[in-house]
């Protein structure tokens, strides 16, 4: 797939990037709901109105689609319509991507790049709870939640990030801020997640955490999905331990379900996420399960633990400076699972594996190499 840049140059896109029209959308409500990309058949997919609807083609013949019937359609040999190969001046690039917090964050280098290698003005949609996580960042003129009007006309050229990582098999094999950068065809020089705290974050930051006992050690009492999460009773061990070597604790997160244990600072369910980022700036290490927050860690340079278990670390922490991932191999005959729950476990076993005294031994080798 290639876009010719106002200036002359190209811009090659893998087949599994989309690539949508300028001029379209008009709005950007809902993308996955009337977007569908299969890089595992190379389909590059056409915004066509009406959404939920998706227009297929065999033998010369056209007709639209249904999103749930596209598998039994695709086997019968309909194809979705491809999009014209060519755009031209685009330097007026709009990237989509509407998953989680760790995937805002991974996709930043990659971001950085594209605008510094092609010398075009990038913007990106994510949803709306994310967009203040990109305010301010280099390379990136300016950031839109999914759901709200905007000029189509201001952009010459879309690409759309969503299902292109989930349907490919590298998904598997390869760190994502490496996919994300073969889908916009530039060179990392860096996988760790871009991120700037703003002085006055820094100064509140510095207000709040002083009415607590220093060094303080944050730990995310919960991952997205319950596959990756750290058990309460363990997390409840791991606290008494890190209280035990003159730690303040403080839990982190949406909500934390069970007892708060004594003395723990309590910050779930009360913080944005640039106020997060501004107080895990300030701590000495943060403890998380393979989640939004360890990327958010990493990226304001604070010494973290990761606890993995169904993903194997390499492909969330390849490259991730002063970052100890800790897991415990062989607890599950299905593991690596990737959240498939193949094992039909409900602990979920390889996570209960995780020795407290394991994330213990690694808070110390990551602060010894972070010093």
């Amino acid at each position: 797939m290639i876009a010719t840049l106002r200036r002359g140059r190209t811009l090659r896109l893998p087949a599994s990037s989309l690539l949508l029209q300028r001029g379209q959308p008009r709005r950007l409500a809902n993308v996955a709901d009337y977007v569908y990309l299969s890089a595992a058949h190379s389909h590059r997919v056409e915004l066509q109105p009406p959404p939920r609807v998706v227009e297929l083609v065999r033998d010369g013949q056209y007709r639209h689609a249904a999103p749930w019937q596209l598998d039994e359609l695709t086997r019968q040999g309909w194809r979705i319509r491809p999009l014209p190969e060519t755009l031209d001046a685009a330097d007026r690039v709009l990237v989509i991507r509407n998953m989680g917090l760790g995937d805002v964050l991974m996709l930043t280098p990659a971001l950085q790049a594209l605008h510094q290698q092609w010398q075009v003005q990038v913007e990106v949609a994510t949803y709306a709870r994310y967009v203040p996580l990109l305010w301010g960042l280099p390379g990136i003129a300016a950031v839109h939640a999914l759901g709200t009007d905007y000029q189509a006309e201001r952009f010459d050229a879309a690409i759309d990030l969503n299902w292109a990582v989930e349907s490919g098999e590298e998904a598997h094999r390869r760190p994502r801020q490496d996919i994300f950068a073969r889908l916009l065809n530039v060179r990392l020089r860096q996988r760790q997640p871009i991120y700037q705290v703003a002085d006055s974050e820094r100064r509140w930051a510095r207000q709040r955490l002083a009415q607590w006992h220093p060094p303080m050690v944050g730990i995310q009492v919960h991952a997205s999905c319950r596959q990756r999460s750290y058990p309460a009773a363990r997390i409840a061990t791991l606290t008494k331990l890190l209280q035990a070597e003159g730690y303040t604790v403080a839990f982190l997160g949406e909500c934390w379900k069970g007892a708060t244990p004594p003395q723990v600072v309590d910050l779930t369910g009360c913080l944005s996420l640039r106020q997060a980022a501004a107080l895990i700036e300030q701590m000495a290490a943060m403890i998380c399960p393979d989640s939004g927050l360890l990327h958010l860690a990493v990226a304001v340079g604070t010494a973290t633990v990761g606890l993995f278990g169904p993903i194997p670390p390499q492909l969330r922490t390849a490259g991730y400076p002063h970052c100890q991932a800790v897991t415990a191999s062989g607890a599950c005959p299905q593991q690596p699972c990737f959240d498939s729950g193949a094992a039909g476990c409900r602990k979920p076993y390889c996570m209960q594996a995780i020795e407290p005294q394991s994330v213990i031994e690694a808070v110390h080798t990551v602060l010894a190499s972070d010093s």
